[in-house]
């Protein structure tokens, strides 16, 4: 029902449009599914996320499973320009559709919100409020972290250390943000960026599993981010992202398992710092790499660091591939190191809007000795899997 009453809402909204007020809308989207085998009897690849979209998820346990890890979607995004100082409006909405699941996008059957905004802008740039992507991977990850579903390991293990929709560095919640130039390629001499997150934060109230408290903080956290390119084929960019948290300190607060948790763990305020580079050495073959470090704000001063190297070739006739290797490390002795992480794909276009590809991904984490002499077990967790994606 709630389905049917958006696409009215989006179509009437459409129709009662007046006629040349705006640029026709552009309907697109993606179906994408995989067959993917994962292996982790270690129980280790907490940074490798499997099974993503798929019914009953997956597991080391499972032969294979049907995958929708890129997340099926349908978006709708337009611009118009106005007479008022040269600005011109656009907007984009794009929900997530899971293909495998009979009863929609998320869990409750309705359609998830990938992004949600609106945008004025000019030669000076554009101002965008709502739901974006984030800095963290337009400037950072994309660097060395470029295939569809897998190769996040090093990126994950860093990124998820920050908090709310921050974490795991691809999409904001409730955001406004300031843009110059692009940092997708190498075209723009210069690009920015400058994110604050808006009211973003929530602890469980000690003795109830119902009743939360808010994050007192009207700003929640802030990215920036820029890009240098020379003559379009060597980019250098770095990011800064940080959090803003003030939580009632009278309150007693739970975890996830109902443990007390001090009010001083949930004020902490990781902080993320990113440099990275890429080289267009031919029209054929990118190379590229990145460092990323989160100090953690703890009273131990903890730090998690990631470096990471990767390739990408245009091997002609639509066959394309991407090659990683990272290694991350974190100060906290209850924390494997990862040794190693490799990944990449080979992907080969069928038409201007089908391909297939095989993605392959191993994390190995270090045996390795707590504060208190137990153990912290290590071991390697490894993924497969091919898919066909159709773009319309």
């Amino acid at each position: 029902m709630k389905k049917k009453i958006l696409a009215l809402a989006v179509s009437g909204g459409l129709a009662a449009a007046p006629v040349g007020a705006m640029a026709a809308p552009e309907i697109y989207g993606l179906i994408d599914i995989g067959i993917e085998h994962y292996s982790d009897s270690d129980g280790v690849g907490g940074d490798i996320f499997q099974g993503l979209n798929s019914v009953a998820g997956n597991s080391d346990d499972r032969d294979f499973a049907l995958s929708n890890g890129l997340q099926s979607r349908l978006g709708v995004r337009g611009s118009e320009e106005l007479d008022v100082a040269d600005l011109t409006a656009s907007y984009n909405m794009e929900f997530s559709v899971d293909v495998l699941n009979e009863d929609g996008g998320t869990a409750s059957g309705d359609l998830g919100t990938r992004l949600g905004w609106v945008a004025l802008g000019s030669d000076w740039g554009k101002v965008k409020v709502g739901s974006q992507w984030q800095a963290l991977y337009e400037f950072g990850g994309w660097n060395t972290h470029r295939t569809d579903v897998h190769g996040y390991g090093s990126y994950y293990y860093t990124t998820g250390n920050l908090s709310n929709s921050q974490a795991f560095g691809f999409r904001q919640d409730s955001a406004i943000s300031y843009e110059y130039g692009s940092a997708w390629g190498h075209s723009d001499p210069f690009a920015a960026q400058v994110t604050l997150g808006v009211g973003e934060g929530s602890a469980t109230q000690n003795n109830t599993d119902e009743d939360t408290v808010q994050n007192e903080e009207g700003i929640t956290s802030l990215q920036a981010a820029f890009q240098y390119s020379i003559d379009k084929r060597i980019s250098f960019n770095a990011v800064y992202a940080t959090e803003f948290n003030t939580y009632d300190s009278t309150i007693g607060y739970q975890d996830g398992n109902g443990d007390p948790v001090a009010p001083s763990t949930l004020n902490q305020e990781p902080s993320l710092y990113n440099v990275g580079a890429r080289w267009s050495v031919t029209d054929a073959l990118e190379l590229a790499a990145n460092y990323t470090m989160v100090d953690l704000d703890n009273a131990a001063d903890d730090k998690v660091d990631s470096i990471a190297v990767a390739s990408f070739m245009d091997f002609g006739n639509g066959l394309s591939g991407h090659l990683g290797v990272s290694q991350a490390s974190d100060d906290r002795n209850t924390v494997a190191d990862l040794d190693l992480n490799v990944y990449g794909y080979i992907k080969q276009a069928l038409s201007d809007r089908t391909d297939i590809r095989l993605e392959l991904e191993t994390a190995d984490y270090d045996d390795s000795v707590d504060s208190n002499g137990a153990a912290v077990s290590g071991g390697t967790a490894t993924v497969a899997l091919v898919a066909l994606q159709h773009n319309f």
